[in-house]
């Protein structure tokens, strides 16, 4: 059996954070433009899943890109 070569693994990975900072990006613009939108809706115009939403949020939240004003059902959103 010959060694496995390293870079044959990692031709086919693609850059995650490219991806994860243009939707991050994505979110904060949507957010702007409509402070009350859901994670539901914004998961649905994304075409990706609600718990991506949710994982990208409490990463812009840690950042302290955003912040969330009130209650989950009354509040709103506000990018910072």
């Amino acid at each position: 059996m010959s060694p496995i070569n390293v870079t044959d693994v990692t031709d086919n990975v693609t850059d995650v954070t490219d991806s994860d900072s243009d939707r991050a990006r994505k979110i904060l613009n949507l957010i702007a433009e409509n402070n009350r939108i859901t994670a539901s809706e914004i998961a649905k115009y994304m075409k990706v899943t609600k718990r991506t939403i949710l994982r990208d949020i409490e990463k812009l939240k840690s950042e302290k890109s955003l912040e969330r004003i009130g209650s989950e059902k009354g509040g709103y959103w506000k990018v910072i």
